[in-house]
């Protein structure tokens, strides 16, 4: 995905513009002159999307502008295998939203998005440091817990708050991310066994550990636990985290493929073939000459 689209002409010109316009403007004259939402897209099938993904819409009405910025591993085959081996570099970048959304339509994934509360300074700040970042290219060390697609989303969208002085409280957690990774993990493997056992591996002893929250919010919880988290300023006012209802946009269509042999059963059937070649050994050897 790092190949299509985003190294286009037009698109690094259509931001560079937007940049140029968004600091021209001034941020107080109009409330609605830049929208920030946070977009949802649904599972897919490879091991690295089967828990959904994250992104940013930046919409500006006033210079018909509107990208999603999408914090992604470069996905060729060098690449992949430096993902197998913990080697892969990801960064973030940026496609008309058009573009973006038609892949995960054809891809049988479903669309949500839900409009941050933001105010106008924070999100002209947001583009300005999602710009900054794709100007440094794939320069972050993907790691599955702690620089993901909705962790990077989370960082940088609480940057920009810092910034303006404000940051986001979070209400009661569900128990799937107050407790470790491998609270996490059970509870959005549910569908995906086989995912389940390879990010385990992968994790190792790291999934008995609480680690940050921050890390914890997976593209399947994020939305729920911002919409009871709410951003307070330095003078204690605070507002909800969303400023309007979810919408979905695109129903998902792709379904998990049933899995017959789960990870327990294959461990069990393995369990049984060792037996049996070990029976069959043992009476080949008593076997008279």
């Amino acid at each position: 995905m790092y190949a299509m689209h985003v190294r286009l002409l037009h698109t690094v010109v259509l931001l560079l513009l937007c940049t140029l316009a968004l600091q021209a403007q001034p941020a107080q004259q109009d409330d609605d002159f830049v929208r920030a939402s946070l977009v949802t897209l649904g599972p897919g099938d490879e091991v690295y999307s089967c828990y959904g993904h994250t992104a940013i819409r930046l919409e500006c009405p006033t210079h018909r502008l509107d990208y999603c910025f999408t914090f992604e591993m470069a996905l060729t085959a060098e690449e992949k295998l430096k993902f197998m081996f913990s080697t892969a570099k990801a960064g973030f970048i940026a496609a008309a939203t058009e573009t973006f959304f038609s892949k995960y339509k054809a891809e049988g994934r479903s669309i949500s998005q839900r409009q941050l509360n933001l105010r106008p300074a924070e999100e002209q700040e947001l583009w300005r440091m999602l710009d900054q970042e794709m100007g440094q290219g794939a320069h972050w060390d993907y790691n599955f817990l702690t620089t993901n697609c909705s962790s990077m989303v989370v960082w940088i969208i609480e940057c920009a708050l810092a910034r303006a002085g404000e940051r986001i409280d979070y209400g009661p957690l569900p128990a799937c991310v107050s407790g470790t990774y491998g609270d996490l993990l059970d509870h959005i493997s549910a569908q995906a066994p086989w995912a389940r056992l390879f990010w385990t591996l992968r994790m190792g002893t790291k999934g008995s550990e609480r680690g940050q929250l921050s890390d914890k919010l997976a593209p399947a919880v994020l939305e729920a636990v911002w919409a009871d988290a709410a951003i307070t300023d330095s003078a204690g006012h605070r507002r909800p985290v969303f400023a309007a209802e979810p919408q979905l946009l695109a129903q998902q269509q792709a379904e998990p493929s049933p899995t017959v042999v789960t990870p327990t059963v294959a461990f069990i059937l393995a369990i049984i073939f060792i037996i049996a070649i070990i029976i069959i050994k043992k009476q080949k050897l008593m076997k008279p000459s």
